[in-house]
């Protein structure tokens, strides 16, 4: 069951590189020097792993924001600035107080700001109920140092005596599930009016959510008669309810159906893949959600066409 608390918090710090010219006594060389200098824009992303970049070889290169910074650059000449914030494991209650922690230095300078979270509201769910049960046999997950060999036995152990009851486990889920999806919605009209107070120009686009599993998959954590990604679809449905309420309530806000853009693809671009054999491979990354470089890509490539329809 580990494939369920594998969260790392990991924390972006970002750069702020200055420079300074000598002024020339000579106003034409002042000219051509000003000229000679491109205007510069700023991109800040938002979000959690997805946007991080988790699972890629090369995140700074390979994620959508990247890719994003590619294709604006080569748009005109202005060089962007590609300062991404975003931060694996986080909810959305996370990601505001690192907004209130000056953890987004750029934000409210930026240009173009993306916001992509609320996929760990309902993931999270499922490791926030392993983290309780971890607890309540007093092995404390966030402080890996000071768990033992029979520590992890006995939460193994525990655990796997809880899924004997899969209708109890699915019932512990959902309902921290509809607790998360309540904060969730009210933490993006508190995000969305963070970024307006200090930044009232920006573009902001807001992504919806995908569904990185396949028909047919089984989970442990299911009833039998439970399809898990019938399941997950009809949460992620709520979730994405909230985000469109978000983007109606605020015409400015620019939507993007990430959703849809991954819906239409076979197989889904995620790293994962639930159909291998277990045994050709470690657990976790059979289930992995997060996008791969294809993925990546048409979440740049969806992101982008919202962009050109703009110009």
């Amino acid at each position: 069951m580990n494939k369920y608390l594998r969260y790392a918090a990991i924390a972006l710090s970002a750069m702020l590189l200055t420079g300074c010219a000598s002024a020339s006594s000579n106003p034409d060389e002042s000219s051509a020097e000003s000229a000679a200098i491109p205007e510069e824009k700023s991109l800040v992303t938002l979000g959690d792993s997805i946007s991080f970049g988790y699972g890629l070889e090369d995140p700074s290169t390979e994620r959508y924001s990247a890719l994003l910074k590619e294709k604006l650059d080569s748009r005109d000449d202005i060089v962007w600035n590609d300062y991404n914030y975003a931060v694996s494991g986080d909810k959305s209650g996370d990601l505001i107080r690192k907004l209130n922690n000056g953890r987004a230095l750029h934000a409210p300078s930026a240009d173009t700001i993306i916001l992509y979270i609320g996929a760990n509201n309902l993931l999270g769910a499922y490791s926030d109920y392993f983290m309780e049960v971890a607890e309540e046999n007093g092995v404390d997950i966030e402080d890996f140092t000071s768990i033992t060999d029979e520590d992890i036995e006995e939460l193994q152990s525990k655990i796997e005596t809880e899924m004997q009851d899969p209708e109890k486990v699915m019932q512990e889920v959902q309902s921290r599930i509809d607790s998360n999806l309540v904060q969730l919605e009210t933490d993006l009209e508190t995000i969305y009016q963070w970024i307006r107070e200090r930044n009232p120009e920006a573009d902001v686009y807001v992504l919806n959510i995908y569904n990185p599993y396949t028909e047919g998959i089984e989970s442990e954590m299911m009833p039998t008669d439970v399809d898990f990604a019938e399941y997950a679809q009809s949460q992620i449905d709520r979730a994405n309810a909230i985000i469109s309420d978000l983007t109606e309530k605020h015409s400015e806000l620019i939507a993007v159906d990430i959703a849809s853009a991954f819906a239409a693809c076979d197989p889904i671009p995620v790293i994962g893949d639930a159909n291998a054999e277990e045994a050709n491979g470690d657990e976790f990354e059979m289930y992995d959600p997060h996008p791969n470089a294809e993925g990546q890509r048409i979440i740049a490539e969806a992101v982008w066409a919202e962009m050109e329809s703009r110009t």
